[in-house]
């Protein structure tokens, strides 16, 4: 049970000429980054939909920040920033353009709201085109002026439809760290997506959907311990860890639990690769150490979807 969700849904249900694309789901969402993981076509923007009133259920409610959520959303607009997945402008508006439309949007002073510049920059569209019309604008740079309109204006909330698609492998790696650092800055961010590393690398909390059913949820490291992993991974927040003070000091403490590893430490520059028997006690290990934080090893998370989605077994 999680204390305080930001959303609450409970039996959820939306019919399709007599298809459920929802199919009865119940869960919380909690003061994270979480993201609703699934195929095309699982259920995930409908769901997504309705937690936003753009869409009436079939049956089941919805609450955000406590309020039931209708297709009345007054009060709660300016609170929530949303990319759908298929992002359109104004073709004949330029980028700054857009950013101050939207603030305007969410009842927020052009005086007191953040600078589209801010955002332009922060969403990596090249300064040359911050005052060009849309219409000149590549599919990816499109995406980004999408990120930057979700975010302008400080809302509480921010939903990601597919947030990472039509932008290139070195452009996301570098937008994954940007709304990483939103969601460390205090905003909720909700992701609907089918790329798993992306989910991966972004969400603390994970539901996985097909055909409108919730398969398997949770915070992505009780995912990995209750469906039976046994690897992770140590890294440290902002540097390599090998850079770091305390790098042999936790390679000794390592030792101390040698007994509850299943296997020697794999020591990386950026990471150490552990295989254990006991979380708890390699949490306890790592505890005191500043920066230092316990994740599970890169691919877990593929591992359960493909058994929760396909049968796969674990290799």
């Amino acid at each position: 049970m999680i204390k305080n969700p930001i959303i609450q849904i409970n039996d959820l249900i939306k019919n399709y000429y007599g298809k459920k694309a929802v199919n009865g789901i119940s869960f919380d969402i909690p003061k994270s980054c979480f993201a609703l993981l699934g195929p095309n076509g699982a259920g995930k923007t409908t769901t997504v939909l309705m937690v936003l009133g753009l869409i009436r259920p079939t049956s089941g409610e919805v609450f955000l920040f406590g309020k039931k959520v209708s297709t009345r959303r007054s009060g709660i607009n300016p609170d929530i920033g949303y990319l759908p997945e298929n992002v359109g402008f104004y073709p004949n508006l330029t980028g700054w353009d857009h950013l101050e439309f939207y603030t305007r949007l969410r009842n927020i002073s052009l005086k007191d709201a953040d600078d589209p510049a801010q955002f332009l920059e922060w969403c990596g569209i090249e300064e040359s085109y911050w005052h060009k019309k849309v219409k000149t604008y590549s599919r990816g740079m499109k995406q980004r002026l999408g990120l930057a309109q979700a975010f302008i204006g400080d809302p509480k909330i921010v939903f990601l439809d597919e947030p990472l698609s039509n932008i290139d492998p070195l452009g996301r790696e570098d937008l994954v760290k940007k709304i990483k650092q939103k969601q460390k800055e205090g905003i909720n961010i909700v992701i609907t997506s089918h790329i798993i590393q992306e989910v991966e690398q972004l969400a603390e909390y994970i539901a996985i959907i097909d055909n409108g059913t919730i398969l398997t949820q949770g915070a992505l490291l009780n995912l990995v311990i209750e469906h039976g992993l046994r690897e992770f991974e140590i890294k440290h927040e902002n540097i390599p860890i090998k850079d770091y003070t305390q790098f042999e000091l936790l390679k000794a403490k390592l030792k101390e639990f040698q007994e509850s590893l299943l296997d020697n430490p794999v020591y990386l520059t950026d990471r150490i690769i552990v295989k254990t028997r006991s979380i708890t006690k390699l949490a306890s290990a790592i505890k005191n150490f500043d920066k230092c934080y316990l994740k599970p090893l890169e691919g877990s998370l593929m591992k359960i979807y493909k058994n929760v989605i396909k049968g796969e077994q674990y290799e």
